[in-house]
C-alpha cells in the first residue's frame, strides 16, 4: 500500500527528480518549465483541498479544464501534462504513486485541437436552473440533459420521436452517419420531467394545430432543427451565468470522457458514438479497462 506523502516530503522528492533529470542530461531552462509546470498543478489541488496522494487522473483532467478557460494555448498544455506526467513516472517507478492512470493520459500534438470538456459541476449548474415556468428553458435543459446522458449528435437528437422512449424500454436506436444504426442505454434521470415535459409539448402542438411524433419542438409546435437545439445551448449558457462556453458536441465529447474516467471500455464507448473507427474514439484516451455495457448505468455520474 501506498503511504502517504506530506508537503516536506513531497519537495524532497520533486528535488530528487530534478536531480534525476540533470542526470539524464536535460538542460537548466527544461528542467525550470518541468518546475513551474509542476509547482502550479500543486497550487491547483492545494486550492481545491485535495491531498497529493488522493489526486489522480480525474484531478488532472478537472486541472486542465481550468487552464483551458485561461486560454492557455495547446502547445503550453501539452508541455505541462508531460511534466506532470513524467513526475508521477518518476513516482511511480519508486514506489511514491500508484497512478498509472495519469501517465497514460494521451499527450496531444501541438497542433492537435483539445477535446473541449464539462466538468460535472458545471452539468450540474446548468441542470439546476430555475427555468421559471419557461417552456424554451425547461426545454433546453431536457436537450442537455439528453446530450449529456446519451452521447447524441445533434440530428439524432432532432430525429427523436415520441415512440422511440419509454420507461419500459432500455435501449434507444437511433441511426447515426451513414445511415448506421446502434443501440444506446436509457438512464433513469431522463424520465424525471418526461411526463412534465410530454405534456407541455402536447399543449404548444394542440395550441398550434400541429400534428406530428417528433419528440423535441420550437414554440410554434414544429419539429425542432438542429440549427435550433444549437441556438438552445447557446442560450444556456447565457441565462446560467457560468462563463461556460460550449456546444452540443462539447456534450458528446463530455458523455465519452466522463465514462471513460469512471473505466468504461473505450469500444464500447465507440459503438455507443456510433464511431466507424476506434482512432476516432482515442481522441478521448488511450486507456481501456471494464465492459462498458455492464458498467455505463453504474458509472454514468447522472445515473
Amino acid at each position: 500500500m501506498i503511504k502517504k506523502i506530506s508537503v516536506d516530503e513531497l519537495q524532497v522528492l520533486l528535488n530528487q527528480f530534478e536531480e534525476y533529470l540533470t542526470q539524464l542530461g536535460y538542460a537548466t531552462h527544461t528542467l525550470s518549465s518541468y518546475r513551474k509546470d509542476i509547482y502550479e498543478y500543486f497550487h491547483f489541488i492545494y486550492d481545491k483541498n485535495i491531498d497529493f496522494s488522493d489526486a489522480d487522473h480525474k484531478t488532472v483532467r478537472e486541472y486542465f479544464s481550468e487552464l483551458k478557460r485561461r486560454n492557455i494555448t495547446n502547445a503550453t498544455l501539452a508541455r505541462t501534462l508531460s511534466s506532470i506526467k513524467r513526475f508521477y513516472k518518476y513516482l511511480i517507478r519508486n514506489g511514491h504513486s500508484d497512478k498509472n492512470r495519469i501517465i497514460l493520459m494521451r499527450t496531444p500534438k501541438k497542433d492537435e485541437k483539445l477535446v473541449d470538456v464539462l466538468l460535472l459541476s458545471d452539468v450540474d449548474k446548468i441542470l439546476n436552473m430555475d427555468d421559471k415556468g419557461d417552456f424554451t428553458v425547461f426545454r433546453d435543459k431536457l436537450m442537455l440533459l439528453f446530450l449529456y446522458a446519451t452521447g447524441f449528435r445533434v440530428s439524432e437528437l432532432a430525429s427523436l420521436t415520441v415512440d422511440m422512449i419509454s420507461e419500459k424500454n432500455q435501449m434507444i436506436k437511433v441511426t447515426g452517419k451513414g445511415s448506421k444504426q446502434r443501440e444506446v442505454p436509457i438512464l433513469d434521470v431522463l424520465f424525471e420531467d418526461w411526463e412534465k415535459y410530454l405534456f407541455h409539448r402536447a399543449r404548444i402542438m394542440r395550441e398550434n394545430s400541429k400534428n406530428h411524433d417528433s419528440i423535441f419542438i420550437n414554440r410554434f409546435g414544429d419539429r425542432i432543427s438542429d440549427r435550433s437545439i444549437r441556438n438552445s445551448m447557446k442560450r444556456l449558457i447565457i441565462k446560467s451565468d457560468t462563463g461556460i462556453d460550449f456546444s452540443p458536441h462539447t456534450l458528446r465529447h463530455t458523455f465519452a470522457t466522463h465514462l471513460l474516467d469512471n473505466d468504461a471500455d473505450i469500444r464500447g464507448i465507440q459503438e455507443l458514438l456510433g464511431h466507424e473507427s476506434i482512432s476516432t474514439t482515442q481522441m478521448y484516451t488511450h486507456v481501456a479497462t471494464s465492459k462498458l455495457f455492464e458498467v455505463y448505468k453504474k458509472f454514468h455520474p447522472h445515473s
